[in-house]
C-alpha cells in the first residue's frame, strides 16, 4: 500500500516537472498538490508551521520571477528613450 502510494505521488511530482509551464508555475502546481496532500501524522500546530513555511517560500519565488520581469521592463523602457 504504502508503495503504491509513494509511486502515485511520484508520478505526480514528475508530470509537473515535465510540463511546459514555466518554472515558477511548475512550483505553484508543486505547492498546491503538497498542500492538499493528507498528511493526517502531522498535528494541526505543525500543519500550521508548516503551510506558512510552504507559503513564504511560494512568496519568495514568485517575487524573483516578478523582479526579473521589472528588471527587463525597465531595461526596455530606458533602451527605448536613448534611441
Amino acid at each position: 500500500m504504502v508503495k503504491e502510494d509513494e509511486f502515485k505521488h511520484a508520478e505526480k511530482i514528475n508530470n509537473i516537472l515535465k510540463s511546459n509551464k514555466i518554472a515558477y508555475e511548475k512550483k505553484i502546481a508543486l505547492f498546491n498538490w503538497l498542500k492538499s496532500l493528507d498528511v493526517s501524522k502531522i498535528q494541526s500546530e505543525e500543519d500550521q508551521r508548516l503551510n506558512s513555511l510552504l507559503l513564504s517560500r511560494l512568496y519568495n519565488e514568485l517575487a524573483k520571477q516578478s523582479m526579473k520581469e521589472y528588471k527587463k521592463k525597465t531595461a526596455e523602457i530606458f533602451s527605448k528613450e536613448k534611441k
